[in-house]
């Protein structure tokens, strides 16, 4: 005869599978989130698919006046600043990650760890005005003097006014670089230290090591990293649009006021009064909504893989 299970085993029994229900309720619930949030934004812009149709996503007119809306300059401006901003803070997230990992004593790497945090946790507020009142005049200042190197003022399309696509992309790098640092330092922590002593012990050089060892092994760590990097510089919104000029106009330098997608909305919405216009900013909302699902989806992937290896 088999024996009963005790008092506490039953309770334990109940605790687990309330666990299990509540773990799966979550989860579904942020599916549904999900899928309900891309529904609505699906609904809500059918007036702007039905005046448009696909053309919204490569016409790069926006005309309120007329009606006339296209997505590709915002689509262009959230693109070039994303990728612009990741191209430039990963050479310094990457060497912020080794000096903290391999270089730097515990009596520095923890108050820099410290104030990378702190740097990540500001609001973007914060940012847009440190860039307005500080970054946009070094900008404006970087452009007249390559305007006289170049000899020419088509290159430099803003005038000296410092807004534009650049200072939107030296802040989003600056924002987004204590994130990537993090995640990248993290994946560097986790390198078995067989394998680095290992190396060192063969006759390999602390930098041999580096680069021949840990990259290697937390490459894909590395690249999900900085694509979630990608992700979140593509939806910055506050800062983005105290700095970016806010051009509706296709960008032809990177002097240029211009426009994201999230910055775009931030600006219009509250001013949209037909029926289009605001359909055509939740499209915008859409497509970015898309874009950003791609990222993480793609970071996901990477990151696993990396984990498996």
């Amino acid at each position: 005869m088999a024996a009963q299970p005790s008092r506490s085993d039953r309770r334990e029994l109940v605790r687990e599978r309330a666990f299990t229900a509540a773990g799966v309720t979550a989860a579904v619930a942020l599916v549904t989130t999900i899928v309900l949030f891309l529904l609505e934004l699906f609904v809500t812009s059918r007036s702007s698919r039905a005046a448009f149709g696909w053309s919204f996503l490569w016409h790069s007119e926006w005309n309120p006046v007329t009606e006339k809306f296209g997505a590709l300059p915002m689509i262009v401006g959230t693109l070039v600043t994303g990728f612009g901003a990741l191209l430039i803070s990963t050479p310094f997230a990457l060497g912020i990650a080794i000096f903290l990992a391999d270089y730097a004593g515990k009596k520095v790497s923890e108050p820099v760890k410290y104030l990378i945090s702190l740097l990540g946790g500001l609001p973007s507020v914060i940012f847009g005005l440190w860039g307005l009142f500080v970054l946009v005049p070094l900008v404006s200042k970087f452009e007249v003097w390559f305007g006289k190197l170049v000899g020419s003022e088509a290159l430099v399309a803003s005038g000296t006014t410092g807004v534009g696509l650049l200072a939107a992309i030296l802040l989003l790098a600056i924002m987004i670089l204590p994130f990537s640092a993090s995640l990248i330092l993290e994946s560097l922590l986790v390198v078995p230290t067989e394998l680095k002593e290992g190396a060192l012990a063969l006759g390999a050089t602390k930098w041999d090591t580096i680069q021949n060892v840990e990259l290697p092994y937390v490459r894909k760590s590395t690249v999900g990293a900085l694509v979630l990097s990608l992700g979140r510089a593509l939806g910055e919104t506050m800062a983005v649009t105290m700095v970016i000029g806010n051009g509706m106009k296709m960008p032809r330098s990177l002097f240029d006021p211009a426009n994201t997608l999230a910055s775009a909305i931030a600006n219009q919405f509250l001013e949209a009064t037909s029926p289009v216009y605001i359909a055509s900013l939740i499209q915008l909302g859409l497509i970015l909504f898309v874009i950003s699902i791609i990222i993480n989806i793609a970071a996901r992937i990477i990151l696993r893989r990396g984990v498996q290896q």
